[in-house]
């Protein structure tokens, strides 16, 4: 599953080559893919396309691509690893055939999302698979600002992937830790769980032997935050500069 962003006909195409079944939301807007397909003027709908990709554009082409939902050109500039660059002068267009369903559902009043994927479920199973992304998203939060992943310290590549393979690893021992650790029932509006961002200081506490392995369930159980089912918060999508190496921060 990918979420906004993930959109790609190279990224689809990928998959199909694999033989990976994939379920990738579509933004809504002006350079969507789902603009450039004929689709119906309804609110839901279940659609199956079979495109024909290419590059060339000549007088062959050019009269196939009018027919937009089985024909697309993907110009040089975009990343796509099925079709050549170049070409022979005189040469026949290549094509390469990507079938998806595009899938749109309502998940609450007035709100819909959009789906494609290469999977034969029902709509309904989809729109339940879609609803279980919600742990991979906190999964990524957690990584990207709670452990760091947002800038990395490295230049070389080598550098970057033990970065990331540091802090993946350190995260998966800050979840296990965290759930051996019982949580006592409260009168409360609200059930609570551990915060993740106290209990990764906590256990970097402990990993650098500043506190003692005896106290890890004490203060992880001293720092809880509460659990607030079915909240919804509107998107904010907030566009970062580079941070220079001199300000960047473990």
């Amino acid at each position: 599953m990918a979420d906004r962003g993930y959109e790609s006909y190279n990224l689809m195409a990928h998959c199909q080559e694999k033989g990976w079944f994939y379920l990738i939301r579509i933004r809504d807007g002006k350079n969507s893919m789902k603009q450039s397909l004929e689709l119906p003027h309804t609110e839901t709908f279940d659609e199956s396309f079979t495109l024909k990709l290419t590059r060339r554009q000549n007088k062959e082409t050019k009269k196939l691509l009018k027919d937009r939902d089985h024909y697309k050109f993907i110009p040089s500039n975009q990343t796509f690893d099925f079709l050549p660059k170049e070409w022979e002068r005189g040469s026949e267009a290549e094509f390469y055939p990507l079938s998806f369903r595009m899938v749109r559902f309502q998940i609450a009043p007035n709100k819909y999302e959009t789906l494609v994927t290469n999977c034969d479920k029902p709509v309904d199973y989809l729109k339940s698979l879609y609803a279980r992304r919600w742990g991979i998203e906190t999964a990524f939060r957690h990584l990207k600002y709670a452990l760091g992943m947002v800038s990395f310290h490295a230049k070389k590549l080598e550098g970057i992937l033990q970065e990331i393979f540091a802090r993946l690893t350190f995260y998966n021992a800050v979840k296990m830790t965290t759930s051996k650790v019982i949580i006592r029932e409260r009168k409360t509006k609200y059930r609570y769980k551990i915060s993740f961002s106290d209990a990764c200081y906590i256990c970097h506490l402990f990993f650098r032997h500043q506190i003692p392995s005896k106290q890890v369930e004490i203060y992880l159980q001293s720092h809880l935050c509460p659990i607030r089912p079915d909240r919804q918060a509107r998107r904010k999508v907030r566009y970062q500069t580079l941070v220079d190496f001199t300000y960047r921060i473990a």
